[in-house]
């Protein structure tokens, strides 16, 4: 009866997942409930005729389970609430773009939306690379004015850092010891020169003490964002919190008066059920 049982759970699930019938049952508000939130198209890919959505777990990122508990699994960000960090930076015309860990690419591709002066995701997964390679192509040619898009397959500790002037992004895709490796590697490149001024946008700051306590940093803006209303249902949550630091060095004026307020987390973002 349990094998009865398991290979007919497996039929349904692979019926549900059939492409024409996920996209039906997605919209309709009760049925698409059958469907986690993050294996839902998101309303970006339906936008931009790409695919971010879905989940992947650590171990389906990197082979080796030593890398496991230093990295969290992928889940998208919502780009509502991407879109109100970068607004708040002012002219980037002159800065390098970064998503640190880009998974399948949503994030470079609402950075396409802002005059950056190039975009870069970085990725540990070959095949996440891969797929944000794919996403990238695809808006490169609904958009070609944009800026252009350079996904990376690398180790964030080791990639090569754009130098002048950067944005870096990450939506808690590492663990502490990786955040504090990754906040040592901008300190060496402000000291040495290489990098003029950085903003760093930290999406679910799960690990916000490691730039908090770095003397090389200072709080720019902090705020529990809410979902746009075409978002709500697409992760687990209303709303996210963003924290972005700035290098004291070069460092503008802050018009945002919270930022020093208590930074809040809810326990599945603290659990790691984002990216």
């Amino acid at each position: 009866m349990g094998k009865l049982k398991a290979r007919l759970r497996k039929t349904v699930r692979a019926i549900l997942y059939i492409s024409t019938i996920k996209k039906s049952l997605e919209t309709i508000p009760v049925l698409r409930n059958v469907y986690a939130p993050s294996q839902r198209t998101h309303p970006i890919d339906r936008m931009y005729g790409i695919q971010t959505s879905g989940a992947v777990s650590p171990e389906d990122i990197h082979a080796d389970p030593s890398v496991h508990l230093l990295i969290s699994g992928y889940a998208g960000s919502q780009p509502s609430i991407v879109r109100r960090a970068l607004s708040l930076l002012g002219d980037v015309s002159d800065r390098s773009f970064v998503d640190l860990g880009c998974g399948k690419g949503r994030v470079t591709a609402v950075a396409t939306e802002f005059p950056f002066r190039t975009v870069i995701g970085v990725e540990l997964s070959a095949a996440l690379a891969a797929t944000a390679r794919a996403n990238a192509a695809i808006v490169a040619r609904r958009f070609p004015d944009r800026p252009k898009v350079r996904i990376t397959e690398a180790n964030v500790v080791h990639c090569e850092l754009p130098t002048g002037k950067a944005v870096f992004f990450n939506y808690h895709a590492f663990g502490a010891e990786l955040v504090a490796q990754v906040r040592t590697r901008f300190e060496d490149a402000l000291a040495s020169g290489a990098l003029q001024h950085m903003f760093f946008v930290y999406y679910n700051p799960v690990h916000a003490e490691a730039f908090d306590a770095s003397p090389a940093f200072a709080r720019f803006y902090v705020e529990q964002v809410p979902y746009d209303s075409s978002e709500v249902g697409f992760g687990p949550d209303p709303d996210d919190v963003i924290a972005i630091w700035q290098s004291v060095q070069g460092s503008t004026l802050t018009p945002h008066t919270n930022k020093d307020r208590t930074i809040m987390l809810r326990h599945s973002v603290r659990a790691g059920l984002s990216s």
